[in-house]
């Protein structure tokens, strides 16, 4: 059973496809970002390398084999217009949902590895397309992890020195924060406290005074 999608004059779209193309629109949704590649480059056995080695730098990481057209829709429905300019020849999409750089610096680890070359259509980061030397630059780009350990190990570079500037700032304006809120601790503790009560002369001559005032009071 078949279901038509748009008007009459277009192809008869099966429930299957309907399927994939939803999936493909969830997956780009969630994809932090997207790199397409020519699978043709590499075999069915390297495929699967491939797929092992993306996982082992990110676990959701994933590489799917896609046909162009139902990738075009996907991208024009999911508000991800741009991506499907990825869709060249035979096309596979390398996903990456945790940090940007992942999967750039995994697929250009592996095809260092296996001494491989595939051709990189481009990629799609931040709602913008990227060349395959912008991909092949962020391959380059270090990691959270690896720029933690650069502070870590204490290793002098701008980049590292930046860091640290920024490091001194927050602590800096976390003392500041916190001694302002003690200060209003101890401003909101002194006017809770009770009013001293008044001593007993005082209220002696408070008595008195009521008694003179009162010509019903007994003399």
């Amino acid at each position: 059973m078949t279901e038509t999608i748009g008007n009459r004059n277009e192809p008869m779209v099966t429930k299957e496809k309907i399927q994939q193309v939803a999936e493909l629109e969830d997956r780009l949704k969630r994809a932090v970002i997207t790199i397409g590649l020519d699978y043709r480059g590499l075999t069915v056995a390297q495929m699967r390398d491939l797929r092992l080695a993306l996982r082992a730098q990110e676990p959701s990481m994933e590489l799917r084999v896609v046909k162009n057209t139902l990738l075009k829709r996907a991208a024009e429905n999911c508000g991800h217009a741009p991506a499907a300019d990825l869709a060249v020849q035979s096309t596979a999409l390398l996903l990456g949902y945790e940090e940007e750089i992942n999967p750039p610096k995994a697929l250009s680890k592996f095809l260092r590895d296996k001494r491989l070359e595939i051709t990189i259509h481009g990629g799609y980061l931040d709602g913008a397309l990227l060349s395959p030397s912008d991909v092949i630059t962020l391959a380059t780009t270090p990691s959270r992890r690896e720029l933690m350990g650069l502070l870590a190990g204490g290793l002098s570079s701008p980049l590292v020195g930046i860091a640290m500037v920024l490091q001194d700032v927050f602590r800096e304006i976390a003392a500041g924060i916190e001694a302002r809120a003690k200060q209003l601790e101890e401003s909101s503790a002194a006017d809770g406290q009770p009013e001293e009560s008044p001593g007993a002369d005082a209220l002696a001559a408070e008595g008195d005074s009521a008694a003179e005032g009162d010509p019903d009071a007994t003399a």
